[in-house]
């Protein structure tokens, strides 16, 4: 077998294993991008849901620069899977050049034995070369030659057929990846005309809202004094119910005789229910799932700059915000006890659950379906989201004791 058909043939032979890995990324990145043209979908719902209540307002803002962040992912994606369409269409163009090369040498070499046949096609030419032998050993040899030289003629017939199909099938392919390339080139091009005026109704929404400054810089002003009370308030609910755990657990200290002292009191003290409990919610960490059926985080945790006035940060977010359809139903992320129902202004109505030593904590619902001290299981319905905010969304936290936590690292993916 020479080089070029040695190549051919490996790559012939390499092509069904790499391509089912490849296939399995290639769709992998189709799901993402389709991920991301749903989450575009669902921030125009929220933000036609935000004009609704007022226009030009910081909570419309917030969405639309999601949506442009998003239309930036999803760009990315297409240029991925175009680059990646381009590499196939060059290697799979090389692969059908080595295979015609080595179709068009076997198909020449299948062309000589046919005429060398045709040209000794009398029968008794062959009987006579046999019959013509020295001995019978060679008269044995010749008869395996022609024998085999028969066999040659049809195993190439067949290799011919076989390669001419298979090249056929990557020319097929090639062309599939060619529309597809096409296909992504020109919805590419439309996103980036679509991403223009989303960053363009971004900055004029921003001036807007900077002309305002002083109005908004009030509001600003009136978040934070909502947060701080809200993240007071919510620090002194879990020092209160890791108090009163610590009680539960001294009491049972108490009666086995193995009494426990010098801890402190932001200290957890677990009984062996709650120790299971936190053990269990621990273990589901990345896969903790989401409190509304259908949501999109628009503020993460931590500090943001404030998207209108330069210099001015957001108040802290000691969780997330989940913007979420109107009305949506807001459940328990994990198995627990409800330990307050409160009603903070500018959170409305929320909900602490302790889940042994971790806490989660559900604000900013209209109505709530859940009572103080009740055991709540895995996706128990606690309310619903409140419609009169600006933005229908979800404010969630998590907290380990009162070390607060990031819900992205928690919830599942």
């Amino acid at each position: 077998m020479t080089a070029t058909a040695a190549l051919a043939a490996a790559i012939l032979f390499a092509l069904p294993s790499g391509a089912l890995a490849q296939n399995k990324t290639i769709e992998k990145k189709k799901q993402e991008a389709g991920k991301l043209q749903e989450d575009i979908k669902f921030l125009d719902k929220q933000i036609s849901e935000t004009k609704k209540q007022r226009e030009n307002t910081l909570s419309e803002l917030k969405l639309i620069n999601k949506k442009v962040d998003t239309r930036k992912k999803l760009i990315e994606r297409l240029e991925e899977d175009i680059k990646r369409q381009s590499d196939e269409i060059s290697g799979k163009t090389r692969a059908i050049e080595i295979m015609n090369a080595r179709l068009d040498s076997l198909k020449a070499s299948y062309k000589r034995m046919i005429i060398k046949a045709y040209r000794n096609r009398d029968t008794r030419k062959w009987f006579m070369y046999i019959i013509a032998s020295e001995n019978v050993e060679q008269g044995y040899r010749r008869w395996s030659y022609l024998k085999k030289y028969s066999a040659s003629l049809s195993e190439m017939a067949k290799q011919i057929k076989e390669d001419t199909k298979r090249i056929e099938g990557e020319r097929s392919e090639l062309s599939h990846l060619q529309a597809e390339k096409i296909k992504d080139q020109q919805a590419t091009t439309e996103e980036y005309n679509k991403l223009k005026k989303d960053q363009d109704k971004s900055k004029a929404y921003a001036n807007t809202l900077a002309k305002q400054q002083k109005k908004y810089a009030q509001e600003l002003q009136k978040k934070k004094q909502q947060a701080d009370r809200l993240n007071k308030e919510i620090e002194r609910l879990i020092s209160q119910a890791i108090a009163s755990e610590r009680k539960k657990a001294a009491e049972a200290a108490k009666k086995s005789g193995t009494s426990k002292t010098g801890s402190s009191s932001k200290t957890y003290s677990e009984t062996p229910e709650s120790a299971k409990l936190s053990g269990s919610f621990e273990s589901n960490k990345g896969n903790i799932p989401w409190p509304v059926k259908k949501g999109m985080i628009v503020e993460g945790f931590g500090s943001h700059p404030h998207p209108s006035i330069k210099g001015v940060m957001l108040p802290f977010n000691n969780g997330v915000n989940i913007a979420a359809p109107k009305g949506s139903q807001v459940f328990s992320v994990f198995e627990g006890v409800v330990k307050q129902i409160i009603v903070i202004p500018g959170y409305s109505h929320c909900v602490l659950i302790e889940h042994g030593k971790f806490f989660t904590f559900y604000c900013k619902l209209g109505k709530v379906s859940v009572k103080n001290g009740q055991k709540v299981a895995q996706g128990t319905l606690l309310g619903t989201i409140d419609n009169n905010q600006e933005s229908p969304e979800i404010h969630f936290e998590l907290w380990m004791g009162t070390q607060k936590q990031n819900p992205e690292n928690w919830l599942k993916k």
